[in-house]
């Protein structure tokens, strides 16, 4: 939406300001390819460990063990543990809400769909 309200693709250009994604947990494996393009400077996440999969089964996806290095290598500020037992709070709201869960042809985690 950034992007698009900006009307350019970069919101890392020489010219905007630095900008920030916040968003409630580490990324998921597609989100982490979108955080490498956006151009943002800085994610700050609620916290980055196995909880949200536990929580709601969500399946993330492969995601590179070192992912903070790597976004940091690559001039990417990661700002973790925010607001970390609220955003745990709302996970387990929505787990006890009975609400469906997204993930790809209706598989689990780990879980072959043949």
């Amino acid at each position: 939406m950034a992007q698009k309200l900006l009307g350019t693709w970069d919101l890392g250009a020489r010219d905007r300001p630095a900008y920030q994604l916040v968003v409630n947990w580490r990324p998921c494996a597609m989100c982490y390819g979108a955080v490498l393009w956006s151009g943002v400077r800085s994610l700050v996440i609620a916290g980055h460990g196995p909880e949200l999969e536990a929580l709601t089964g969500f399946d993330e996806g492969p995601i590179h063990p070192q992912w903070d290095h790597e976004l940091r290598r690559r001039g990417i500020e990661v700002v973790s543990n925010v607001q970390t037992a609220q955003a745990l709070e709302v996970f387990r709201e929505f787990a006890d809400s009975g609400a469906v869960v997204y993930n790809g042809r209706g598989g689990n985690p780990g879980t072959p769909t043949g």
